[in-house]
């Protein structure tokens, strides 16, 4: 298949307005009762804002941006930007080479009535922050756990059939095993799991 063919499988088109999306920009919206569509998040957005009266509800695009972390290395951010009823929410995630959502990945949750950009700055800090810090470093007995703390987000792990957690750190797959082999080099030690909501900051 060529590359031009490889990419029109990764796009959706709109049922809305036509236009092809990639697939990450796409959100099946409907219910059973009348069947559900696939619209790209501008007109999901305007759908949802016509629907709840909202005539002066900013539905804008926002650009990718590229941060670098503490380790010199570079990532780049794209941006979703949901009207989800009485709330926004404003995703930042790197994509995978198959153009999924992967690696990092943020959320902020908002008001109707708020600015985007200033929603947007606040994500960023918090990327910003995030990115300031790696939780795991490489030794001569392989990844370790750098500072007594490990941050992180739980995500499906195919290969396991979603058995056990596969593990998002430092924006690197992290198996189960992995991280249970890390822990390992505290035998002995008490541990704590806090979990939070991912538009939480950790």
């Amino acid at each position: 298949m060529s590359d031009q063919g490889k990419q029109s499988d990764k796009m959706v088109c709109c049922a809305a307005c036509d236009t092809a999306v990639p697939a990450y920009d796409v959100v099946n919206y409907g219910s059973i009762e009348q069947g559900y569509r696939k619209l790209c998040v501008r007109c999901f957005n305007a759908e949802v804002a016509s629907a709840l009266g909202l005539e002066h509800f900013e539905n804008v695009r926002l650009h990718p941006v590229v941060l670098t972390d503490c380790a010199g290395e570079t990532h780049e951010f794209h941006f979703r930007w949901r009207l989800l009823g009485s709330m926004t929410a404003l995703d930042a995630f790197e994509l995978t080479a198959g153009d999924a959502p992967g690696g990092y990945q943020f959320q902020i949750i908002g008001e109707p009535e708020d600015e985007p950009l200033s929603l947007l700055g606040r994500l960023i800090e918090r990327m910003r922050r995030t990115l300031s810090v790696k939780h795991l470093v490489r030794s001569n007995y392989g990844m370790q756990i750098a500072d007594l703390a490990v941050c992180g987000r739980i995500d499906w792990d195919a290969s396991e059939d979603g058995k056990v957690p596969l593990l998002i750190i430092d924006g690197q797959e992290v198996s189960w095993h992995q991280l249970g082999r890390m822990l390992m080099s505290f035998e002995g030690w008490q541990i704590r799991l806090d979990i939070r909501d991912r538009c939480e900051e950790v």
